[in-house]
């Protein structure tokens, strides 16, 4: 393990003028924006949308001898060649369960952005799902517009009502689960099909109407945690991330994916606050890691951490089971071949004790406990 040193003396930083490494710094709240939104739109929160699922999931076994049997998608989700499943959330101690999703680019490089399926794994008639999308309010021409959120979302994490979110190049997007909202289909007459899309980009009508073609309820950002653009090339890639407690104070993990011939993957760890439940920021405005650890696993798609004990996946390609690390930074365990094809992001459900994962490739994508008992 190489631990890289974060702590930096203010003096020096004043002089040097700039960031502390890896340091994070908040954007502008935009809860005016969100409330400005609800008032056109219907808050209906999470359990609004948990009262209002509209897809079918289906039990199944998985493949990997660490992951016990878990669920698949709908027969459209599961082959969808345009969403791809990667983050995974816990929340409720496992009754719910949170999954990130990200849109590919079409060929003009348009992107409906990235989503959450909100997940009842306790349905008596299996698992149920629905879709919402992430959306940014924005100000334009005196009035509140929804712009799509286009980032991979690899990694995501519930802390309280917050939603964290990875934005792999610029750092961590939070949502508050409270501030979920109905949105009207757009009618027919307006000019497209209200049917038309599974989960398009946000429309503006003339009138000021609101829609999301394909997605009843959107999920608007409240605020970020950014890369400093002075960071550089040394810049942290938000890959994934999770929040779990290290040393009995909860913590922000964040994690690289990095391929096999490019520079070493590195994790971070950012306090929370425990006032807030975001990531502590200090007086002058920074939120600086506790401890960056590098040399770390090539591949990593997802990391959790409960006490001592860390979890972290790798994918080995679409045809190879993934792998399952186990240990701590710089003292890991691999178990080749463990896990599904293609796994992706980590979490942890507390006080149920069981770590969730989720698999990304079309056809071959499930939602499933690992067996960490085992590891």
């Amino acid at each position: 393990m190489v631990l890289v040193s974060v702590q930096v003396s203010r003096s020096r930083m004043d002089r040097m003028g700039a960031a502390p490494p890896f340091a994070l710094t908040t954007t502008r709240l935009r809860a005016d924006l969100v409330e400005r939104l609800g008032v056109r739109l219907r808050r209906v929160a999470l359990d609004g949308v948990l009262a209002d699922l509209d897809r079918a999931g289906e039990w199944c076994p998985v493949p990997g001898r660490a992951a016990g049997g878990g669920f698949t998608w709908d027969d459209v989700d599961r082959d969808d060649p345009r969403w791809w499943p990667q983050g995974v959330a816990s929340t409720r101690s496992g009754a719910v369960l949170l999954v990130s999703w990200y849109a590919r680019r079409d060929r003009l490089l348009r992107t409906p952005g990235s989503r959450i399926s909100v997940v009842d794994r306790t349905h008596p008639e299996g698992p149920r799902y629905r879709h919402v999308l992430l959306v940014v309010p924005r100000r334009a021409l005196g009035t509140v517009v929804m712009g799509t959120v286009p980032v991979h979302a690899g990694g995501i994490a519930v802390h309280g009502d917050l939603l964290l979110v990875a934005d792999t190049l610029f750092g961590v997007r939070v949502f508050r689960l409270g501030d979920v909202m109905a949105v009207p289909r757009r009618p027919t007459g307006a000019g497209g099909d209200a049917s038309r899309g599974r989960a398009g980009v946000p429309w503006r009508s003339a009138l000021g109407g609101f829609g999301a073609r394909g997605c009843d309820h959107v999920l608007p950002q409240l605020m970020a945690f950014r890369v400093p653009l002075s960071a550089g090339r040394r810049r942290l890639r938000h890959s994934f991330l999770s929040v779990g407690e290290v040393e009995g104070r909860g913590n922000l993990v964040v994690g690289e994916y990095r391929r096999k011939d490019d520079r070493p993957p590195r994790l971070a760890r950012y306090p929370l606050d425990p006032r807030t439940g975001l990531p502590e920021v200090d007086d002058q405005g920074w939120c600086v890691p506790l401890e960056v650890y590098g040399d770390q696993p090539r591949r990593m798609q997802g990391v959790a951490v409960h006490g001592s004990t860390w979890f972290a996946t790798a994918s080995t390609g679409e045809g190879s089971a993934g792998d399952l690390y186990s240990g701590a930074p710089g003292a890991w365990r691999r178990h080749r071949g463990v896990l599904p094809p293609g796994p992706e992001d980590l979490d942890w459900s507390r006080p149920g004790e069981e770590l969730w994962g989720v698999s990304e490739w079309p056809g071959r994508r499930w939602v499933f406990p690992v067996a960490t008992d085992r590891w």
